[in-house]
């Protein structure tokens, strides 16, 4: 093997310790990720693109994530398996992909710097196994970055292009991102020239988001998601902030060399832009207040640009001397052994709550299916793992999947959990669900007497019973409608 191959095998390397990374969680498919799970069933057995048959809503966020699982599905594929090992795939693309993001910034020998902090990060590959998007739209997002900052102007809206297709703050990441590089051609005075790429660039975009807008009016009658509606209706300042400063203590490494680029002095070509992109972005995540996930969900999509940003304030550090160098090296290797080994004793401790979090709510889904007749109805805040393996209808208590409840006007909008802050019990009961599995004590070691939830119908006790059934040691509580089949 040449020397020279040497360097451009270890970002490959890098990317499968990244994909073992992720492997060491096991099976801890998130909730929400069900959702589109059970939208692509629907899908693959022909009663639409729909959470409940006939009941047409777009519940998800994730279009083209949605339609890849359910062509997989379509061939035979289980969602959990399906939606894990693509998540694994794009982990390790992204690895080399910011890789090659901060390929023309720095000398060879610090390349591996900006794949390292990624390749590390117990939070990233945690979302990747979780079985939603986040893996693949982050490796949109760097693919469409990179091809940008390279000029490639149409491989960058086709990237992009396909990032709006996976999650709706696609554009804002275009947008962030020609918006850094319009920055550093007004410093250099070619700002004319680069805002008549941009307007070309943006071409297929402009042309991408009327097509999606047009289908979604005609196919759901609203012009954005129903999650759009679920999950804003205020300002979070205040929770955005401790959102970002939650990922800036489990990320003491990145954030300190992040905060040291001033003291770097050498600016690349792709400094401005990049800084540009990530602090828009990040300020969109304080505006809409965070994610309500532990791993920094909202943060990932700009991981691999604060690493590259990271990656330059080294080159620039141990130009400065070879004290500083030595000075820098040991702080580096201290704060990046002892917070990443933290932030993946965390990130565990979740997956491991994921997993039992499946497991049961599987139990209880297939209890469901099989003990109740088609016809029922749940009503569930929760609404992935139980409705995607009970197929029976369900009211989707937070609103995600229900129209009515996502434009429910909340007191207080922006100080809840967010994306769990919208609710309507008077609107849910008013509809008869057979059942309303609560969101706490629903299964549990042993049988509980359920109280009923403040908020709730005055005459809520007087229609439903409180019901404990026991399922292979544990038991399901739930209420259940008097006088229902």
């Amino acid at each position: 093997m040449r020397e020279s191959s040497l360097p451009t095998l270890m970002p490959w390397a890098l990317a499968c310790c990244a994909v073992v990374l992720g492997m060491s969680f096991g099976a801890c498919t998130q909730d929400d990720a069900f959702i589109s799970f059970r939208y692509a069933e629907n899908l693959v057995n022909g009663l639409g693109l729909v959470f409940n048959p006939g009941e047409w809503v777009e519940g998800y966020t994730n279009l083209s994530w949605t339609l890849l699982l359910a062509g997989l599905m379509a061939v035979g594929a289980e969602p959990v398996v399906a939606s894990t090992s693509v998540g694994l795939l794009c982990l390790g693309a992204v690895v080399v992909a910011t890789w090659s993001l901060g390929r023309r910034s720095i000398p060879p020998a610090l390349l591996l710097i900006a794949p390292a902090l990624v390749a590390v990060d117990g939070q990233l590959a945690l979302e990747s196994v979780e079985g939603l998007e986040t893996a693949l739209y982050v490796l949109l997002v760097t693919l469409g970055a990179r091809a940008a900052l390279r000029g490639d102007r149409w491989g960058g809206s086709g990237w992009f292009v396909l990032a709006c297709l996976t999650r709706p703050e696609g554009v804002l990441m275009w947008g962030a991102v020609h918006a850094g590089i319009a920055l550093q051609a007004l410093a250099r005075g070619e700002a004319p020239a680069q805002i008549r790429v941009a307007m070309r660039s943006a071409l297929p975009i402009v042309i991408c988001l009327v097509a999606l807008t047009a289908w979604r009016l005609n196919y759901y009658g609203d012009p954005l998601p129903n999650t759009f509606y679920a999950k804003t209706g205020g300002l979070a300042v205040g929770r955005g902030f401790a959102y970002l400063w939650s990922h800036i203590a489990s990320h003491p490494l990145l954030w300190l060399l992040l905060a040291l680029r001033p003291l770097a002095g050498r600016v690349t070509d792709r400094t401005v832009p990049l800084l540009t992109a990530a602090g828009l972005y990040l300020g969109y995540v304080v505006l809409i207040g965070g994610d309500f996930k532990p791993t920094g969900r909202f943060i990932v999509p700009v991981l691999p640009m604060l690493a590259v940003l990271a990656q330059e304030t080294v080159w620039g550090l141990v130009q400065r001397g070879q004290g500083l160098r030595w000075a820098v090296a040991g702080l580096g290797a201290a704060l990046g052994v002892w917070g990443y080994l933290a932030q993946y004793e965390v990130a565990a401790g979740h997956a491991e709550e994921r997993h039992a979090n499946l497991e049961a709510r599987k139990l209880v889904g297939d209890w469901i299916a099989t003990h109740t007749p088609p016809h029922t109805v749940i009503a569930i805040h929760s609404a992935g793992v139980i409705p995607f393996y009970a197929n029976r209808r369900t009211i989707d208590m937070w609103g995600l999947t229900d129209r009515t409840i996502a434009r429910t006007e909340m007191a207080g909008m922006g100080t809840g959990m967010a994306g769990h802050e919208k609710t309507n019990p008077t609107y849910v009961f008013r509809q008869n669900p057979d059942l309303y599995l609560p969101e706490d004590k629903v299964f549990t070691l042993r049988a509980w007497d359920l109280v009923v939830e403040p908020g709730f119908p005055e005459d809520f006790a007087q229609r439903y019973r409180s019901a404990s059934v026991p399922i292979e040691g544990r038991y399901l509580n739930m209420w259940v409608r008097r006088g229902g089949g």
